[in-house]
């Protein structure tokens, strides 16, 4: 072999390995760029930190329903779903809306975490506040007229 040859094949070899290194430096920055965007875009995503969510809720009738003829209330919840995210805040203003001498009604939870029994007299009304901590779907009931009064607090995963 001559020297030309072996000159030549010898800087073939020497462009080979430059190549091969400039190739995987740029691998690894490449991966480290990517690692440090995913870092960053993961430590811009926001927690969904609950918001405040009125209701107003009071007792209501069945129209046309006999009660004597069907063997149960006609009494039911103006309001037979509240849909909220887990970390919300719930404020539940309860009405009785009977007129003296009528009935009592109650908002009633017997599920935990959201254990509550508040029974309101005709005409009055009052406020509850609940925290939205335990996903799931958990009936609400009044106590002196199930089954037709209840309900539903639907507590699902937060949005973000």
């Amino acid at each position: 072999m001559s020297s030309s040859t072996t000159i030549i094949t010898l800087g073939i070899a020497i462009a080979a390995i430059t190549i091969a290194l400039i190739a995987v430096t740029m691998s690894i920055t490449t991966t480290s760029q990517a690692t440090n965007q995913n870092t960053l875009q993961t430590s811009n995503i926001q927690h969904y930190t609950g918001e405040k969510r009125e209701f107003w809720l009071s007792d209501s009738e069945i129209p046309g329903f006999n009660e004597t003829q069907m063997g149960m209330p006609k009494d039911i919840y103006s309001m037979p779903v509240m849909a909220v995210f887990k970390g919300d805040k719930m404020v539940i203003h309860f009405f009785n809306i009977e007129q003296p001498g009528g009935d009592n009604h109650s908002f009633t939870i017997f599920d935990k975490p959201y254990n509550i029994n508040v029974v309101v007299h005709p005409g009055e009304n009052t406020t509850m506040t609940l925290d939205a901590n335990t996903t799931g779907v958990f009936t609400y009931y009044c106590t002196f007229h199930y089954p037709t009064m209840r309900g539903q607090l639907i507590v699902q995963p937060p949005p973000y």
